[in-house]
């Protein structure tokens, strides 16, 4: 009887220990030099499976870019100094010299641009969502150096809700 005290504890622990569904990859694209645009996922796609895409993403029409593709079309529009197409992405543009991805702004003599985008999360509680957050990775190729960034840009949807605007960004320096 001492023997089977232990049993149940044990049961519970090997069938917390089962393997958790696959976790789909982020998104990566690469930009390489100024003259190329970020590459855009197809309208309506997103880095989550569909099924749950739906409540995440329902406060935009079903055909509106994904999050993770706004995000690196911004990018891209930084990355050939076009900052008014940049600015176009934001709810309200920063004012030159303090956005929250300052780094980015003021890159010069970029070869090549890498941003890795993970699925969006739901930063509110309402249903649908109208505040997600996109986590980035950024490597920049420069003709001295090498820079990492990791962050998140934040998105809300735009007045009509066609698609999604940035609402604020977050980037730290990466230390190798």
């Amino acid at each position: 009887m001492r023997g089977a005290g232990w049993l149940f504890p044990m049961l519970m622990l090997l069938g917390a220990c089962q393997r958790a569904a696959d976790v789909p990859p982020a998104a990566d694209v690469v930009v390489a030099g100024p003259p190329a645009a970020a590459a855009a996922a197809p309208a309506g796609t997103s880095a989550v499976g569909d099924a749950d895409a739906l409540p995440l993403l329902a406060a935009v029409a079903a055909d509106a870019p994904d999050p993770g593709a706004v995000v690196r079309t911004y990018a891209g529009h930084l990355l050939r100094r076009d900052f008014d197409q940049a600015d176009a992405s934001w709810m309200v543009a920063p004012p030159p010299g303090r956005a929250d991805d300052a780094a980015l702004r003021s890159l010069r003599d970029v070869r090549d641009l890498r941003i890795s985008t993970e699925p969006p999360q739901a930063r509110d509680q309402q249903r649908p969502t109208h505040l997600i957050e996109v986590p980035v990775r950024v490597r920049v190729l420069t003709a001295t150096t090498t820079l990492r960034y990791s962050g998140w840009y934040r998105l809300v949807p735009d007045p009509q809700r066609n698609g999604w605007l940035i609402q604020a960004a977050r980037l730290q320096p990466v230390l190798d």
